[in-house]
């Protein structure tokens, strides 16, 4: 076997004389990475850049490509609130870098930064995405660069003959994973009803035998009388022995999950070319999605179309202009928690013994003078009932069919640049960019039934626009000096500006229920409208050397303008060092296995100015003015505060340190090694104020310091390399922990509280600061334990306490970060055989599982969990649950302890892809380059520590996907013809 640098490993027949040719391994030497404000060799960088691969992205059937990133890249971690087609997820880089501002990376679109949505980017069309973690590869971005950057590169042509390509796949959505584990079945619902009844009768003080006869009396009294069953007159439905009666005869078993989920069709097309001469290049494509989501009323449109020219014009100049067009069209549902519109609310948390249609007596289904089926909505509309206990009026598969949620996406992006080639080894490059996007919502409750009956049918109408513009320019210089000496340096200006512009009004009393346009209501509700500003002036300039392809020296520097802050000015730098010891004389003796090995460390400075959205009302002016709102009395025009503004107030500052090895083994194993240290100062923090102060109950405010450190890893092994064979598996992972370094003296005792945490020095902000679980007393009552204080009110002991209020919060040493995270991943091909599986796990981590605590609500009358049957029985005195109390529900042990919570760890199965390209020479027979038939498969499992619990919501500790949408499972069948 001969080996080295650079060159493709060979293996030889030993003969007296061999001679051998070596063949350079253009993979190691000329792979060429995105960076800010153009491109490098990868064996020249110095920074921390990950690169995914290009199968993560090709197979991903998600509609936003942010997505299909989880567990492909080492620190990123991927946080969707919602499964709803056409959604973002939150892209987040080696963990939570701010308290109250914006922790996402900032995403690059060609060169640019992009504010749109990234389900409006055709994922077929991206050629490239690059992850740039440290300061050396992102200070160049200044202000908007401390949460990472993801950078995103389309496709471009190819200087060769026009090549044709269709893809064209249809398939299956479907609910990727089951709901909790809830008593769905209705005799099962009764019976867990009683129980909690007779229980609570027995903690006000009855004996068993007296409660056990109360819980059979009441038990349909305080169910709305509503009773699935029929039983002969005078028997109750559940026994004082709690058993359901065995005389019971079914009447109904409507399911609004049944109803409300089922299988949707799937199709996608999409059709491109490209091709080019020496001078030309260009390459088009347009793209249809046709996504109906598995949640009745729920889908997502997408029409996309793109064409990207460059043309050499002359020796000296080149031109070109990148254009992208979408057109998408989303039909949501409400995602609230508490709305009993909210269709995984209600399927999970609505007792199963209410039905979706309304019953006579003998169990018959009623009609309207129509014809359709009559909805029960807990008005009495079902034989026998008085109200629902809850959410009257209320019917969410009438809701559903009848209200309107869509909201249509208009967006256009442009990138046009000039570059002028002059004396020799400059380079100077203007690039323009425009990005348009228009949203137009329409928001319609119907009169008849749900949230708008009430209102006579409520409208809303809104039309949002965001204009983003981009121009920069540079000025580039690269030269050669002698054989060994590399220096390539820019200096350059940019100017960014956005606005957004907001309409919108609201009409409550329509004359006709099936008309959503405002001019068919009757009554004004109001009418606003603003618009929103934020400028970015920066200039900047950076220098690359190396010598001899082993010693390599970066620095950049930054300074940068903002509209946001008075004091307008932040200055941005890093510098940076990498040592290519693989290529020292003295390590000759190891080309035989190590093909690779260079040592890197940078340092520097990044800036976060993200504090407000565009949905926040504040957004309007800037965050160091006071912001009033307009009132008018009926006679008098007025103001009230609305947020007192803070002329101090400045950037986020962090500094970041990074030192990693990269690394390539006998030609089969490679990656990288790297430790990170990222500190915040002057972090943005909402600090609370009292109502009164403001009309808000927070200010901005720059407030002490905060830090990261943490290790990652990409390791990849090539087990085949073969033309006919070729196998890879590659693991990502990283491990990183937080603290708070510095607060204000005035909270440095005490800390600031925030939900379940305490921000506090020297503890991690995401270590819980949460009541203790003491077990139960005698009687199946929740303990929680509390401090016991002398005179002087200073702590001499610990005792418990079964009153929630008189607990005392503790850190308990659990943290709401993962202990480590990463993704596994596959790639298989055997002659026309291909096979891609991609994972992602977690492992540690503690979170509050809302949606699992919301079943174990002492309410009768909601969804119980079947782990309501391990609440205590005082008829045994056995149970590993406090008893379930209705009368005591301040003091459940639902409430925010330790007890509930719960290991965050999980593996999920992204996507599995197996395709057949047919034979080549087939193929060119039939006028036909390529064939390739596949089938994919997207969300195909995901475990975790309880049935129905997704830990991969809880970024901040808690499951933010309470009434959420669940993610989306895709199973699909496609073709890949290419011409």
């Amino acid at each position: 076997m001969i080996s080295y640098i650079g060159m493709k490993t060979q293996e030889v027949v030993i003969k007296p004389s061999v001679k051998v040719v070596m063949m350079p391994d253009t993979e190691i030497l000329d792979e060429v990475t995105v960076v800010a404000y153009g491109t490098k060799r990868k064996q020249d960088l110095v920074g921390s850049i990950s690169s995914v691969k290009n199968e993560i992205i090709s197979n991903s059937q998600a509609t936003s490509v942010s997505n299909a990133l989880e567990g492909a890249v080492a620190g990123l971690q991927v946080v969707s609130s919602s499964g709803q087609p056409g959604q973002d997820a939150n892209i987040v880089l080696r963990g939570i870098g701010s308290i109250s501002a914006s922790n996402n990376a900032l995403i690059v679109v060609d060169g640019v930064p992009f504010n749109g949505k990234l389900s409006d980017i055709n994922p077929t069309d991206i050629a490239s995405v690059n992850v740039s973690k440290d300061a050396v590869s992102n200070s160049l971005y200044g202000s908007r660069a401390a949460g990472g950057v993801v950078m995103i590169t389309t496709k471009t042509g190819r200087k060769d003959k026009v090549a044709i390509n269709f893809n064209g796949s249809w398939g299956v959505a479907q609910r990727a994973y089951k709901d909790y584990d809830m008593a769905t079945d209705p005799g099962e619902f009764y019976r867990l009803s009683w129980y909690g009844l007779r229980n609570t009768y027995w903690a006000a003080g009855k004996s068993i035998e007296d409660s056990n006869l109360a819980a059979s009396q009441d038990l349909l009294g305080e169910l709305g009388n509503y009773n699935a069953y029929i039983i002969p007159q005078g028997e109750y439905l559940v026994t004082p022995d709690g058993k359901l009666n065995p005389n019971a005869r079914l009447r109904y078993n409507d399911s609004f999950a049944d109803a409300l989920f089922d299988n949707a069709f799937r199709q996608e097309y999409n059709v491109s070319a490209s091709g080019g001469n020496d001078r030309t290049d260009y390459y088009v494509s347009m793209g249809f999605l046709d996504n109906d989501s598995y949640v009745l009323g729920s889908s997502y449109e997408r029409f996309t179309a793109r064409a990207n020219v460059n043309s050499q014009l002359k020796s000296w100049l080149k031109v070109g202009t990148n254009v992208g067009y979408s057109k998408a069209t989303q039909n949501g549902v409400q995602e609230n928690a508490g709305a009993a519109s909210n269709p995984f609310e209600v399927a999970r948390s609505w007792a199963p013994i209410f039905p979706v249609h309304a019953y006579d007596a003998e169990g018959n289904m009623k009609y309207y003078e129509d014809g359709s089926p009559m909805y029960d909505a807990g008005n009495g509309e079902t034989d026998g009932t008085s109200k629902r206990p809850t959410a009257t009026n209320q019917n969410v598969i009438a809701n559903m069919k009848e209200d309107i949620r869509e909201t249509v996406y208009n967006n256009l992006t442009s990138r046009s640049y000039l570059e002028i080639s002059f004396l020799k080894n400059f380079k100077f490059t203007a690039n323009y960019s425009y990005d348009f996007t228009n949203s137009s919502q329409t928001v319609f409750y119907t009169p008849l039934i749900g949230d708008g009956q009430s209102f006579g049918g409520r409208g809303t109408k809104g039309s949002y626009n965001t204009t983003t513009t981009n121009f920069n320019q540079i000025l580039a210089y690269s030269n050669v000096f002698g054989d060994n000496h590399h220096l390539s340096a820019k200096i350059g200006h940019e100017y960014y500006k956005y606005e957004y512009q907001y309409l919108a009004g609201q009409k409550t009393n329509f004359f006709n229920p099936n008309n959503p346009e405002l001019d068919n209501g009757g009554q004004m509700q109001y009418i606003n409208s603003y618009t929103a500003n934020h400028n970015i002036e920066g200039y900047f300039g950076m220098a690359d050397y190396d010598y001899s392809n082993k010693y390599y020296l970066s620095a950049a520097f930054r300074r940068d303008g903002t509209s946001r802050f008075l004091d307008r000015w932040g200055n941005f730098w890093s510098v940076g060092a990498a040592w290519r010891i693989s290529n020292e004389a003295f390590m000759e003796g190891t080309n035989s296995w190590l093909n690779d090995l260079k040592l890197r460390a940078s340092y520097g400075t990044q800036g976060n100015e993200s504090i407000l959205s565009e949905y926040d009302y504040a957004y309007v002016y800037t965050p160091y003015q006071d912001q009033y709102t307009v009132t008018w009395n009926g006679s008098e025009l007025g103001y009230s505060p609305e947020f007192y503004g803070n002329p101090d107030l400045t950037w986020e500052k962090q500094k970041t340190f990074d030192v990693g090895v990269d690394f390539r083994l006998f030609d089969r194993v490679y990656g990288s090694f790297e430790y990170f240290y990222r500190r915040t100062d002057d972090m943005l923090f909402k600090r609370p104020v009292a109502y009164s102060t403001a009309g808000r109950p927070y200010n901005w405010e720059n407030l002490g310091a905060m830090k990261n450190t943490g290790i990652e890893f990409e390791v990849n092994v090539d087990i085949f390399n073969q033309p006919d064979l070729k196998w890879t598996v590659s693991l990502v992972g990283s491990h990183y922990k937080n603290r708070i370094v510095t607060l204000p003296e005035e909270n440095r005792e005490n800390g600031i509280t925030s939900g379940p945490f305490n921000l506090r020095e020297g503890k991690s902000r995401f270590e819980y600061y949460t009541y203790m679980y003491a077990g139960m007393d005698e009687k199946g009552n929740a303990m929680w334990y509390m401090d016991e204080t002398n005179e002087k009110g200073e702590v001499t002991g610990r005792t418990t306490t079964t009153t929630y209020a008189d607990a005392t919060r503790y850190f308990i040493g659990k943290s709401a970060l993962p202990d480590f995270n990463g993704g596994l991943s596959t790639t298989f091909s055997y002659k026309g055989i291909d096979l891609s599986i991609a994972t992602a796990f977690q492992i540690g981590g503690y979170a509050y599982d809302y949606s699992y605590l919301s079943g174990m609500s002492s309410s009768f009358y909601v969804g119980h969990n079947k782990d309501m049957w391990k609440t205590f029985n005082p008829e045994t005195g056995q149970g590993s649950l406090p008893i379930w109390n209705a009368d005591n529900a301040s003091n459940s042990f639902t409430q925010q302890s330790d007890l509930n919570l719960i290991k965050a760890s999980y593996f999920s199965i992204r996507n599995i892809t197996l395709g057949y390209t047919l034979p080549k020479n087939l193929m060119q027979k039939l006028g036909v380059e390529k064939l390739r038939i596949y089938a994919t498969a997207d969300n195909l499992g995901l475990w975790s520590k309880r049935q129905g619990f997704d830990p991969r919501v809880a970024m901040a500790g808690s499951d933010d996907e309470y009434g959420g949408y669940s993610p989306m499972r895709v199973i699909s069948g496609g073709i890949n013809l290419t011409f």
